[in-house]
């Protein structure tokens, strides 16, 4: 027999409603419509009576609406010195149940697609136990989908649910005629800062073309990712249409043109940082934009130029025109870098980001005790992806990424490689909290690994490698046991976080792996450790401790911040 009881924690000198003989959905019901579960412990017994009596129809109301219409219901109140406790007792009889359903479609929907893919899955079939929500929803779901296809003279003709109580069935009758699909009319952009046929080029549709509201969201969605306008609204002129067309306004207000980037920021790996940036969002009535950017750290401090070109599909595709210095001064490492390069990104419809890129970089850096420079022309081509229900913090997601580079002393460079590089992340609930776990690895052909760069080289440990040891301290060494970088790399990390108390998380995980030259040099090196996280606007900041196993240091501090993809 089933037992519910009235939502709330079981103390003292609460009422109690038991509902019994029926399943948790017509319990919850039940209580839903009872008027007097709504009273407290000091309920008058001059309304205990009436509340009572209503309190039978009330019962037997929910239970209809669940396709019982010949219910036996008991209802027993109790009283003692503290509170009351109301006794439901229901035998529900036998359900109502689906005879026939009748919908049928006149008009140009009889023809589509996706009301027969509607009508073939309905949420009330023949046969099922009636239920007046599902009903409803059916109704709903048919004059919505004419709506959102186009169909914007739809009538319902018939809308009948006739209910034969006594023999046990019901029937649906829905008759609708859609009338004729509307087409999309003129398309009126108003803005005044980009050229009306670069706006245009944002259109998932022409004139023309069957009206689709998807088609409409989708518009509004890639207005708004271009990063131009502030503010989208899309509004269909219904009261305008004609023959057989409808006029759609797009309002657009801009983004102010120039954007001034300004933040400070921390992590155990370089130090603190300042960053410094400049974008021009539309620098001229093509769409095109520049930004530059400053980052100021102990360890790498860099400043870079970008200036983007949008393609055929802007809200999709651009070329971006890119300079950079940066210069690096580590423990294991030091680097000044001067690269310019070229990047095609177009983003596929499988949500794939594609990147085809070319780039020219010099190199000035000693690893060890060896100092060098180089000269690397580098064709790329990287694929991203990203999958997440909340941009900064996911309780579930993922995210993969890889690419492939190389170069040729036959064309431009100093030395030959080919290297590849992967990273996989996945984030997932488990109990109260999340399970996040990640895999990096690269692998590169290449004759001496002491040739390459040292922007080319793998190392391990640091902040988002296997904490517990420095940054770059993990990998090959040479003769006196200097970290000189190595050809292949693989890391992992297994960690489950739970919420300690508004923004707070704790944190435990697990690192391992390293960079090596041979699989047969592979030597795995594992951190553990502990943290808490604060949950700040702009992604977590972090704070862990970690014990490296194999190493020499006891503990060491970790501390970073970003989104968690």
């Amino acid at each position: 027999m089933a037992t519910a009881w009235l939502a709330g924690p079981a103390l003292a000198e609460t009422p109690q409603i038991i509902i019994t003989g029926v399943d948790e959905e017509a319990q919850e019901n039940i209580r839903v419509h009872l008027s007097i579960a709504r009273e407290d412990c000091e309920l008058p017994e001059w309304r205990e009576r009436p509340l009572l009596r209503r309190a039978h129809d009330e019962t037997r109301e929910a239970l209809r609406a669940l396709g019982y219409y010949h219910p036996a219901v008991d209802i027993d109140l109790e009283r003692d010195e503290a509170c009351w406790q109301l006794t439901v007792d229901v035998d529900p009889g036998e359900p109502v149940r689906i005879r026939r359903l009748d919908i049928t479609l006149e008009g140009d929907a009889a023809q589509d697609t996706r009301f027969t893919d509607l009508l073939s899955d309905p949420p009330l079939k023949e046969g099922d136990r009636l239920r007046h929500d599902r009903y409803d929803q059916l109704r709903s779901a048919l004059t919505r989908l004419a709506a959102d296809r186009g169909y914007l003279d739809n009538r319902l003709i018939t809308r009948e649910l006739r209910v034969h109580a006594a023999e046990g069935y019901a029937d649906v009758v829905i008759h609708m005629d859609s009338g004729a699909r509307y087409r999309f009319g003129a398309l009126t952009l108003e803005q005044d800062i980009l050229d009306p046929g670069f706006v245009e080029k944002f259109l998932p549709f022409a004139e023309g073309d069957p009206y689709d509201s998807r088609q409409l969201i989708d518009l509004q969605q890639a207005l708004t990712d271009g990063g131009y306008f502030s503010e989208v609204r899309v509004r269909t002129l219904t009261e305008a249409r004609a023959d057989g067309a409808v006029p759609i306004l797009v309002q657009l207000t801009p983004r102010p043109r120039r954007a001034y980037l300004a933040g400070i920021g921390a992590s155990t790996d370089i130090g603190p940082r300042l960053r410094l940036g400049f974008e021009h969002r539309y620098a001229n009535r093509a769409g095109h934009r520049y930004s530059t950017e400053i980052e100021l750290s102990p360890v790498r401090s860099g400043i870079g130029f970008d200036y983007e070109i949008p393609l055929d599909q802007p809200a999709r595709e651009r070329l971006n025109l890119t300079a950079r210095y940066l210069t690096e001064d580590s423990d294991t490492i030091r680097s000044d870098l001067y690269g310019v390069g070229i990047a095609h990104t177009r983003q596929h419809d499988s949500g794939w980001i594609e990147t085809r890129s070319l780039n020219y970089e010099r190199e000035d850096f000693t690893v060890a005790d060896v100092t060098d420079r180089t000269d690397l022309l580098m064709p790329g081509l990287s694929f991203t992806r990203i999958r997440a229900d909340h941009p900064v913090t996911p309780r579930r997601g993922w995210r993969l990424y890889g690419s492939v580079r190389g170069a040729s002393e036959d064309v431009v460079s100093s030395v030959s490689f080919v290297q590849f590089h992967g990273r996989a992340k996945l984030i997932a609930p488990l109990g109260p909290g999340r399970l996040l776990t990640r895999v990096d690895g690269g692998a590169t052909q290449a004759d001496e690994v002491t040739e390459l760069p040292s922007s080319v080289r793998f190392f391990a440990g640091g902040d988002t490698s296997v904490r517990g040891y420095g940054y770059q301290k993990l990998g090959p060494t040479n003769a006196d046991g200097d970290v000189i970088g190595g050809r292949h790399l693989l890391t992992g990390s297994v960690e489950y976080e739970i919420p300690i108390r508004g923004r707070w998380r704790a944190a435990a995980f697990v690192d391992s792996g390293n960079a090596y030259d041979r699989i047969d040099d592979f030597d795995p090196r594992t951190g553990v450790g502990v943290g808490v996280r604060w949950i700040s606007p702009i992604g977590p900041i972090r704070v862990d401790i970690a014990h490296p196993i194999d190493g020499d240091d006891e503990f060491r501090l970790h501390l970073t911040m970003g989104a968690d993809l």
